[in-house]
């Protein structure tokens, strides 16, 4: 379109476009949390191998190549703190549990 279009799995064009596209995205990603969140309270660590080796690849390369959208990601983050984590921890987490969980394996994540 004239407002924009995506380009190697990215988006170029207008900040109003760019905005909309990974509103739809997270949307999308969200839903797809939530059913994961579903089967992580049966299946925990199959839930989690699903989560790292194939659903959080499509929110990071997003994040790389977008700048500026930080903020469209909260719905995202609150279905991974409310719904997801505690399907596969069993529990609600605390903030210092969620901030350790976003480290890498090799930090201890």
């Amino acid at each position: 379109t004239g407002e924009g279009e995506r380009h190697l799995g990215a988006v170029l064009g207008t900040e109003e476009f760019r905005r909309g596209y990974v509103e739809d995205k997270v949307t999308k990603w969200v839903k797809d949390v939530e059913q994961l969140s579903e089967i992580g309270k049966d299946d925990p660590q199959a839930a989690y191998a699903a989560f790292t080796k194939a659903l959080c690849h499509r929110w990071t390369f997003i994040q790389r190549t977008i700048p500026g959208i930080s903020e469209l990601f909260g719905p995202l983050e609150y279905a991974l703190r409310h719904s997801f984590l505690p399907a596969i921890v069993g529990r609600e987490v605390s903030d210092v549990e969620r901030k350790l969980f976003t480290l890498p394996v090799r930090l201890g994540g």
